[in-house]
């Protein structure tokens, strides 16, 4: 019953969304070119290059190597495997959603479980640090110091959830899985690594198209003040949300506690398309997304005030 009064839901949502983009052709070719140019100038130049690369390292066994190095300290923090801190490495690298593509491809392998997955997958949200550095830090804020320490907030805020949320996750501590070396031949595993990274690319591209014609068509209908443009901006879409916050003629304290949220929420669109990319598992991604947007806001409040008391 639940599951019907759901998708009667989600269907009435979607008729309304298109009746809309009928009468808004103007915000729907203005909204789907903004999101073409972003992901052609930004999210796949920086996004691909990572995905074939790191995909070649886990079928070269990755997993199983760092599994040899003593980071017995974060693995008993974190309450997870060594073998698994590759991922969190992994998605500081090459940013989010890139973490769910990497979950996805030990998934396949069968290296580990899905409650394994979910826990990962719950950490390991972490934005590019391209992004954050260059983007929010230079052209944002006009200071590159500014986005290290925003870099640096996000490392800290994902490995305190880690910490927080441990015992909610029973995790294996077996590591015979990864004793595997790859037979296959080089110029194979780049040919699979190349189309399985366009596939999820598209995946992101699509998840995008939809946030932005979305935010495009909301933004034409109700006229909000800038602040709460770039909160509900921020909520769906990263990059607009940024840029959004960015433009606030408002003092530093509530731009940079903004911009936390938003990093460490990581947006609704993002967590769509980690969802859209692991669809074939059984993942409990509202639990996820929960747990994310509840420490988010806390969190950033938290800055907010620890800013204040600090001047």
């Amino acid at each position: 019953m639940i599951k019907k009064r759901t998708n009667l839901i989600l269907i009435c949502f979607i008729i309304i969304i298109e009746v809309l983009i009928l009468f808004n052709s103007k915000a729907l070719v203005s909204s789907s070119k903004e999101a073409l140019n972003l992901f052609i100038n930004k999210l796949f130049i920086s996004l691909f290059p990572f995905f074939i690369l790191n995909k070649i390292l886990i079928n070269y066994n990755l997993p199983y190597y760092i599994s040899k190095l003593k980071l017995n300290l974060i693995s008993k923090l974190l309450n997870i495997n060594n073998s698994y801190i590759s991922i969190i490495f992994l998605s500081m690298l090459s940013g989010m959603p890139s973490n769910a593509e990497y979950i996805k491809d030990y998934l396949d392998g069968g290296i580990i479980s899905l409650k394994e997955a979910e826990r990962l997958l719950l950490i390991s949200f972490f934005p590019s640090p391209v992004f954050v550095v260059t983007v929010i830090g230079y052209l944002g804020f006009n200071s590159i110091s500014i986005g290290f320490t925003l870099l640096l907030i996000v490392y800290i805020f994902n490995f305190l959830l880690g910490i927080i949320t441990q015992n909610k996750y029973n995790t294996s501590n077996n590591n015979s899985s990864l004793n595997v070396i790859n037979s296959k031949k080089f110029m194979f595993v780049l040919k699979e690594s190349i189309s399985s990274s366009f596939n999820s690319l598209m995946i992101i591209f699509g998840n995008l198209i939809i946030f932005s014609i979305i935010l495009g068509l909301l933004y034409n209908y109700l006229d909000f003040s800038p602040t709460i443009n770039s909160i509900i901006s921020s909520f769906l879409e990263l990059t607009n949300g940024i840029k959004k916050i960015s433009d606030l003629n408002t003092n530093f304290n509530i731009k940079f506690s903004f911009c936390v949220f938003a990093l460490t929420f990581s947006s609704l669109s993002i967590h769509f398309q980690a969802s859209s990319i692991l669809s074939k598992y059984n993942i409990n991604f509202f639990k996820i997304f929960i747990y994310k947007l509840i420490f988010s806001i806390i969190f950033s409040f938290s800055l907010y005030f620890f800013l204040i008391f600090f001047n």
